[in-house]
């Protein structure tokens, strides 16, 4: 007796409505915070499709939120073998190296997701990031730099552009891209921690104390309490 198996499409069909019903619910996961169910999603849906870059990249990032850099980096080195001209996965491999201070390599990521996208302000102000971290400070303020020429309103490049003024005496320069951040997102709390200790530099204290009292009223207390303190800001 023979037998003859025929294929069925129905089935096949049936897989492919499955996967996509999977991918459905894993986004979702993710998009309400639910990083660990998502992991386990796309974990699943990597068995039914062990070469998609989307979904390892996808799984990097879920794991990227749960503060498993070393996970994330090991997602997107494979997206990366599969798709060695996926920009975006070079980006967010270099923040994960970044997080676990491999400096080094997060630079040699951030080279080559700018070589990939060279019109990304957000690529350009990640490296500045990364070569403050290496003490390059000349370098990063030409990446913060280029941010600026290509975004005009990024104000965390503002921010670290502003201090790195600051850093080499150039107050008027700082307040200017302070005050401009200020304008641009005044519940910015950080941006008026930084116009604060330029406003110290330059001797004005009352200026001073209403930025740091103003950081302090948005919630921002890292270094503003010691710094209302220190500058006997409670006793105007």
């Amino acid at each position: 007796m023979v037998f003859v198996f025929l294929s069925c499409p129905f089935l096949s069909k049936a897989t492919g409505e499955d996967k996509e019903e999977i991918l459905k619910k894993a986004k979702y996961e993710e998009s309400i915070g639910h990083y660990w169910a998502a992991v386990k999603l796309y974990n699943k849906l990597l068995e039914l499709e062990p070469g998609s870059a989307n979904l390892y990249f996808r799984r990097g990032i879920s794991k990227s939120e749960l503060n498993d850099a070393i996970g994330a980096i090991e997602d997107f080195s494979k997206v990366i073998e599969l798709k060695p001209d996926f920009g975006d996965a070079y980006k967010e491999r270099a923040q994960a190296y970044y997080d676990i201070k491999n400096y080094p390599l997060a630079l040699v990521d951030n080279d080559k997701a700018i070589d990939i996208d060279p019109v990304d302000a957000d690529l350009f102000y990640n490296r500045g990031l990364v070569k403050v971290k290496l003490e390059d400070t000349t370098s990063a303020y030409m990446d913060f730099n280029k941010a600026i020429k290509l975004y005009s309103n990024h104000t965390p490049a503002l921010i670290e552009r502003g201090h790195l003024k600051h850093k080499k005496k150039d107050n008027e320069g700082a307040l200017e891209d302070l005050n401009k951040c200020i304008e641009l997102e005044p519940e910015n709390p950080l941006a008026y921690k930084h116009r604060a200790l330029i406003y110290m530099a330059m001797e004005q204290k009352d200026n001073a104390c209403e930025d740091l009292m103003k950081a302090k009223s948005m919630g921002y207390t890292h270094q503003v309490q010691k710094l209302l303190l220190d500058n006997r800001c409670y006793d105007k």
